[in-house]
């Protein structure tokens, strides 16, 4: 990496820090490929994330590490090269079975140019998370790479207790409910006194939920999008530092192409929703440097 572009991405890893840290929510959107990155940067987005769901489908494949870790190298880096905001790259459980390999995976990551991680401690396989203290070792363990690499990346630590159903919390709907917020903060608490520097909580989460989770959470939070979440002026003034939308954008991009594609097949026919795509010339225009 030559000096400038070294000077760049400590610049540019700066500034996603700074978005976490005022009191305006960093609204983060999740591009799949390097067209759909541009399109949020020249939208005036201030950061773009990658989405592991996203890149999987764009490559004909389905989420959770089915895809290689060079495939998703191979994107992130394309994403990287077209952007001029910062870019945080979902790398989900780390494409690796052992600590150590899992820290490469994140080297290899910033040296292509990223300033930020998401890093998650959910097992879809089993619904169940991985062990506690071996999640904080290993956030522990990225976290020394800042000093390593002379970048002060974004961790994004990543706890799946509401999206993961777990069979060691019995009782009422109230008691799980109970058991899942406190291993939350918990996980939470602990992730980012490891050495995180967000602590991301996805899940369909109610208003109450969200503001006593920022109540209990000793740091920045990140929540995903979804079609309970409160208005983005609802979740500054909670103080949510960050909003991810996940896959929704790509889901969004493939449901209209298969609704476009059945409309051709079933009917014979011509999707209407052809009418909502852009002219050629403003669509070359957007892509163009």
């Amino acid at each position: 990496m030559t000096t400038n572009n070294k000077s760049k991405q400590q610049r540019l890893a700066k500034q996603f820090q700074d978005l976490h840290k005022n009191s305006e929510l960093l609204v983060l959107p999740n591009a799949w490929d390097a067209g759909s990155a541009v399109v949020f940067e020249k939208s005036g987005c201030k950061a773009v994330g990658t989405t592991s769901a996203g890149i999987a489908y764009s490559l004909g494949y389905p989420d959770c590490e089915i895809i290689t870790l060079d495939d998703l190298l191979y994107t992130s880096e394309r994403i990287a090269q077209r952007l001029t905001v910062p870019l945080s790259v979902d790398i989900e459980r780390g494409f690796a079975d052992t600590l150590e390999d899992i820290v490469q995976t994140v080297t290899k990551v910033i040296n292509l140019g990223a300033v930020g991680i998401n890093i998650e401690d959910g097992i879809p396989e089993t619904n169940q998370l991985n062990d506690f203290s071996e999640q904080c070792e290993l956030i522990a363990k990225i976290a020394t790479l800042k000093e390593t690499l002379d970048i002060d990346f974004c961790i994004n630590a990543r706890t799946d207790v509401y999206w993961l159903a777990q069979e060691h919390h019995k009782g009422s709907q109230q008691d799980r409910e109970s058991q899942h917020f406190d291993e939350a903060v918990k996980r939470s608490n602990a992730y980012l006194d490891a050495g995180a520097d967000c602590a991301f909580v996805p899940g369909v989460l109610s208003t109450q939920q969200i503001k006593d989770l920022v109540q209990e959470i000793d740091g920045a939070i990140n929540i995903i999008a979804t079609p309970k979440c409160p208005s983005l002026p609802e979740l500054e003034s909670m103080g949510v530092a960050r909003l991810s939308l996940g896959s929704g954008p790509a889901r969004a991009a493939y449901g209209l192409t298969k609704q476009v594609a059945d409309e051709l097949v079933q009917h014979k026919a011509l999707s209407q929703n052809l009418g909502l795509a852009m002219p050629y010339e403003d669509t070359n225009a957007l892509f163009d440097f």
